[in-house]
Protein backbone atom coordinates (compact mmCIF):
# COMPACT_ATOMS: atom_id res chain seq x y z
CA UNK A 1 0.00 0.00 0.00
CA UNK A 2 3.00 2.42 0.94
CA UNK A 3 4.60 1.51 -2.63
CA UNK A 4 1.46 2.39 -4.46
CA UNK A 5 1.00 5.51 -2.36
CA UNK A 6 4.26 6.93 -3.00
CA UNK A 7 3.88 5.97 -7.51
CA UNK A 8 0.60 7.65 -7.69
CA UNK A 9 1.54 10.60 -4.81
CA UNK A 10 2.38 13.11 -7.33
CA UNK A 11 -0.48 12.59 -9.92
CA UNK A 12 -2.91 12.99 -6.49
CA UNK A 13 -1.18 15.82 -5.28
CA UNK A 14 -1.44 17.61 -9.02
CA UNK A 15 -4.81 16.80 -9.27
CA UNK A 16 -5.89 18.10 -6.18
CA UNK A 17 -3.77 21.08 -6.79
CA UNK A 18 -5.43 21.65 -10.45
CA UNK A 19 -8.98 21.31 -8.75
CA UNK A 20 -7.86 23.93 -6.24
CA UNK A 21 -6.72 26.12 -8.74
CA UNK A 22 -9.69 26.15 -11.00
CA UNK A 23 -12.42 26.70 -8.15
CA UNK A 24 -9.98 29.65 -7.55
CA UNK A 25 -10.34 30.93 -11.06
CA UNK A 26 -13.90 30.36 -11.03
CA UNK A 27 -14.16 32.42 -7.64
CA UNK A 28 -11.73 35.32 -9.23
CA UNK A 29 -13.70 35.58 -12.41
CA UNK A 30 -16.82 35.48 -10.14
CA UNK A 31 -15.79 38.05 -7.91
CA UNK A 32 -14.21 40.24 -11.36
CA UNK A 33 -17.77 40.27 -13.28
CA UNK A 34 -19.41 41.79 -9.62
CA UNK A 35 -16.34 44.56 -9.40
CA UNK A 36 -16.64 45.22 -12.99
CA UNK A 37 -20.92 45.45 -12.69
CA UNK A 38 -19.92 47.73 -9.52
CA UNK A 39 -17.95 50.18 -11.39
CA UNK A 40 -19.62 50.77 -14.29
CA UNK A 41 -22.93 51.50 -12.49
CA UNK A 42 -20.46 53.90 -9.88
CA UNK A 43 -19.25 55.91 -13.29
CA UNK A 44 -22.77 55.99 -14.45
CA UNK A 45 -24.01 57.55 -11.40
CA UNK A 46 -21.22 59.95 -11.00
CA UNK A 47 -22.29 60.97 -14.83
CA UNK A 48 -25.78 61.41 -14.35
CA UNK A 49 -27.24 64.26 -12.30
CA UNK A 50 -30.02 63.12 -10.80
CA UNK A 51 -32.03 65.98 -8.06
CA UNK A 52 -32.83 63.51 -5.63
CA UNK A 53 -29.51 61.16 -6.08
CA UNK A 54 -31.13 58.19 -4.77
CA UNK A 55 -29.66 54.91 -5.35
CA UNK A 56 -33.51 53.79 -6.83
CA UNK A 57 -33.39 56.13 -9.06
CA UNK A 58 -29.78 54.81 -10.55
CA UNK A 59 -30.64 51.12 -10.52
CA UNK A 60 -34.22 52.17 -12.82
CA UNK A 61 -32.18 53.96 -15.31
CA UNK A 62 -29.28 50.90 -15.48
CA UNK A 63 -31.72 48.17 -15.39
CA UNK A 64 -34.38 48.51 -17.96
CA UNK A 65 -36.72 46.08 -19.09
CA UNK A 66 -34.87 44.13 -21.55
CA UNK A 67 -37.49 41.47 -22.74
CA UNK A 68 -37.72 40.68 -26.75
CA UNK A 69 -41.27 42.41 -26.62
CA UNK A 70 -39.30 45.52 -25.33
CA UNK A 71 -38.72 48.68 -27.63
CA UNK A 72 -35.35 49.19 -28.13
CA UNK A 73 -35.40 52.64 -27.29
CA UNK A 74 -36.66 51.76 -23.76
CA UNK A 75 -33.31 49.49 -23.40
CA UNK A 76 -30.96 51.69 -24.91
CA UNK A 77 -29.58 53.99 -22.54
CA UNK A 78 -28.61 56.60 -25.18
CA UNK A 79 -31.44 58.08 -26.84
CA UNK A 80 -28.67 60.09 -29.64
CA UNK A 81 -26.81 56.70 -30.28
CA UNK A 82 -30.03 54.73 -30.40
CA UNK A 83 -31.53 57.65 -33.27
CA UNK A 84 -28.19 56.79 -35.20
CA UNK A 85 -28.09 53.26 -35.55
CA UNK A 86 -31.86 53.40 -36.68
CA UNK A 87 -31.24 55.93 -39.24
CA UNK A 88 -28.52 53.90 -40.27
CA UNK A 89 -30.27 50.57 -40.35
CA UNK A 90 -33.16 52.17 -41.50
CA UNK A 91 -35.30 51.10 -38.74
CA UNK A 92 -38.50 53.41 -36.86
CA UNK A 93 -36.97 54.51 -33.85
CA UNK A 94 -40.74 54.27 -32.04
CA UNK A 95 -41.43 50.93 -33.02
CA UNK A 96 -38.63 49.32 -33.53
CA UNK A 97 -38.28 45.83 -30.82
CA UNK A 98 -35.02 44.61 -28.88
CA UNK A 99 -35.72 41.59 -31.06
CA UNK A 100 -35.18 43.06 -33.95
CA UNK A 101 -31.50 44.70 -32.86
CA UNK A 102 -29.40 42.07 -34.62
CA UNK A 103 -25.38 42.06 -33.41
CA UNK A 104 -23.89 43.93 -36.23
CA UNK A 105 -26.55 47.17 -34.74
CA UNK A 106 -25.16 46.41 -31.26
CA UNK A 107 -21.32 46.61 -32.64
CA UNK A 108 -22.63 49.91 -33.85
CA UNK A 109 -24.16 51.42 -31.13
CA UNK A 110 -21.38 50.54 -29.19
CA UNK A 111 -18.43 52.11 -31.18
CA UNK A 112 -20.98 55.45 -31.41
CA UNK A 113 -21.11 55.25 -27.65
CA UNK A 114 -16.97 54.88 -27.76
CA UNK A 115 -16.96 58.13 -29.80
CA UNK A 116 -19.26 60.15 -27.78
CA UNK A 117 -18.92 59.22 -24.35
CA UNK A 118 -14.80 58.04 -24.41
CA UNK A 119 -13.62 59.46 -27.53
CA UNK A 120 -10.57 61.89 -25.62
CA UNK A 121 -9.61 58.31 -23.63
CA UNK A 122 -6.39 57.18 -24.97
CA UNK A 123 -5.96 53.51 -27.09
CA UNK A 124 -3.70 52.02 -24.41
CA UNK A 125 -3.16 52.01 -20.88
CA UNK A 126 -4.23 50.63 -17.74
CA UNK A 127 -4.81 54.05 -14.89
CA UNK A 128 -6.71 51.54 -12.31
CA UNK A 129 -8.57 53.82 -9.89
CA UNK A 130 -9.99 55.91 -13.06
CA UNK A 131 -12.83 53.80 -13.47
CA UNK A 132 -13.09 50.63 -15.53
CA UNK A 133 -13.14 52.63 -18.96
CA UNK A 134 -9.63 54.92 -18.92
CA UNK A 135 -9.07 53.69 -22.21
CA UNK A 136 -10.47 51.57 -24.93
CA UNK A 137 -7.64 48.52 -23.52
CA UNK A 138 -9.10 48.49 -20.45
CA UNK A 139 -12.98 49.09 -21.81
CA UNK A 140 -12.23 45.52 -23.75
CA UNK A 141 -10.62 43.79 -20.99
CA UNK A 142 -13.18 44.47 -18.92
CA UNK A 143 -16.20 43.56 -21.77
CA UNK A 144 -14.24 40.64 -23.15
CA UNK A 145 -13.24 39.77 -19.79
CA UNK A 146 -9.73 39.11 -20.93
CA UNK A 147 -6.33 40.42 -20.11
CA UNK A 148 -4.44 40.52 -24.01
CA UNK A 149 -6.55 44.26 -24.79
CA UNK A 150 -3.15 46.09 -25.27
CA UNK A 151 -2.24 43.39 -28.00
CA UNK A 152 -5.24 43.54 -29.77
CA UNK A 153 -5.27 47.34 -29.69
CA UNK A 154 -2.02 47.38 -31.32
CA UNK A 155 -1.93 44.87 -33.81
CA UNK A 156 -5.29 46.31 -34.72
CA UNK A 157 -3.71 50.02 -35.31
CA UNK A 158 -0.82 48.44 -37.21
CA UNK A 159 -3.17 47.69 -39.97
CA UNK A 160 -4.84 51.24 -39.57
CA UNK A 161 -1.34 52.72 -39.64
CA UNK A 162 -2.47 54.39 -36.51
CA UNK A 163 0.16 55.04 -33.48
CA UNK A 164 -1.89 53.58 -30.28
CA UNK A 165 0.86 55.01 -27.95
CA UNK A 166 -0.46 58.98 -28.87
CA UNK A 167 -4.09 58.27 -30.68
CA UNK A 168 -7.47 58.75 -28.60
CA UNK A 169 -10.64 56.58 -29.33
CA UNK A 170 -12.20 59.53 -31.87
CA UNK A 171 -9.08 58.53 -33.99
CA UNK A 172 -11.05 55.61 -34.87
CA UNK A 173 -13.59 55.27 -37.28
CA UNK A 174 -16.84 53.47 -36.24
CA UNK A 175 -15.94 50.81 -38.62
CA UNK A 176 -12.14 50.37 -36.99
CA UNK A 177 -13.71 50.49 -33.48
CA UNK A 178 -16.00 47.38 -34.36
CA UNK A 179 -13.34 46.07 -36.01
CA UNK A 180 -11.03 45.55 -32.81
CA UNK A 181 -14.13 44.87 -30.75
CA UNK A 182 -14.67 41.72 -33.05
CA UNK A 183 -11.08 40.93 -32.88
CA UNK A 184 -11.37 40.85 -29.03
CA UNK A 185 -14.27 39.37 -28.94
CA UNK A 186 -12.54 36.20 -31.05
CA UNK A 187 -9.15 36.47 -28.82
CA UNK A 188 -11.44 36.08 -25.86
CA UNK A 189 -12.36 33.26 -24.26
CA UNK A 190 -15.98 34.05 -23.97
CA UNK A 191 -18.35 31.45 -24.78
CA UNK A 192 -18.89 32.18 -28.83
CA UNK A 193 -22.57 30.60 -28.95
Amino acid sequence: MNKTWKRFRVILTAAGMAICMTAGLGMGIYWSRGQAEKTAVAAAAREMEFESGEPEEIGRVYQPRAGEDSLYKDIVLDEEVAKEVCDRYNLDYDTVKSKDVTREMRNYEEALWLIKDMGDCPLLGQEWGKGAFASLQMYIQEIYAFGDGEEVVREMCKEYGIDPDKAVISDLTTEQLIEVGEKAFETSDHPKG
